[in-house]
């Protein structure tokens, strides 16, 4: 039970989207940035045994059939309301319910749609969270989307180093942290210009024996919520060797 009190956090954010929770928690008028960065971002659950995403050894991507549920688990208020918990980062769901749960991953959107009528509570630790009621969850579904990567144009890229003033810190952030998951030998970011389409954007020249389509699927995910400014991003993936990437040295 959880007498549902805005939390205070004693320990250190996990994620750059906790980050921008600790800055909201401590200054009001920066939440509105987190609520936005939650959406885009994924958001984590623990079904219920038995339910959708529940069952061990059933791992990978589901779709929900006709008539089935996505059932959470959650905890019970002092005043008998019920919750949805939710978590930031996977690590605090693991931490709450034990090593060997089945974690759920979502965009945060998607999930809070479905969860809309319900009351979430966030990261509950030490019997405080961060309670959500369902007209807050409208008010959080009501921003506007971040403004994603525009699609790769098609022609010729020209590359370009980054001089040091303008690296994009949070981009690189992000990137550091999808490859502390992956075996990358070697990987740099450029500035990047197609040519023929006039377009700008960003080149990730990543070198890996992982599959590409794995990495490109981490990267992506680990950049959800960043404004590109309908900027490209470019994830290029190829076998170790070869010349050096152009741009920034990422590892």
């Amino acid at each position: 039970m959880t007498d549902a009190v805005p939390m205070t956090f004693t320990d250190n954010p996990l994620n750059p989207l906790e980050e921008t929770l600790y800055e909201g928690l401590a200054d009001h008028t920066k939440m509105g940035v987190f609520e936005r960065l939650m959406l885009e971002a994924d958001l984590y659950a623990v079904p219920e045994e038995g339910a959708p995403g529940g069952t061990h050894g059933d791992d990978g991507a589901k779709v929900l059939r006709p008539g089935e549920q996505l059932v959470l688990r959650g905890v019970v208020l002092n005043d008998g309301r019920n919750t949805v918990t939710l978590f930031t980062d996977p690590r605090r769901a693991t931490q709450m319910f034990g090593e060997a749960t089945r974690i759920l991953a979502m965009k945060g959107r998607a999930l809070l749609n479905i969860l809309k009528d319900a009351v979430i509570l966030l990261n509950p630790a030490d019997g405080k969270g961060l309670l959500l009621n369902p007209d807050q969850i409208q008010a959080v579904l009501g921003h506007e989307e971040i403004p994603v990567a525009a699609a790769r144009p098609t022609g010729t890229v020209e590359l370009a180093d980054v001089p040091e003033p303008q690296h994009p810190i949070a981009l690189i952030g992000r990137l550091n942290e999808a490859f502390g998951a992956l075996p990358v030998k070697a990987a740099w970011l450029a500035r990047a210009r197609w040519m023929e389409a006039q377009q700008m954007g960003w080149y990730v020249d990543v070198r890996t024996d992982e599959d590409p389509a794995v990495v490109r699927s981490i990267i992506e995910r680990s950049v959800r919520g960043l404004a590109f400014g309908g900027e490209v991003l470019d994830i290029a993936v190829s076998k170790p060797g070869g010349e050096a990437g152009t741009g920034i040295k990422l590892v």
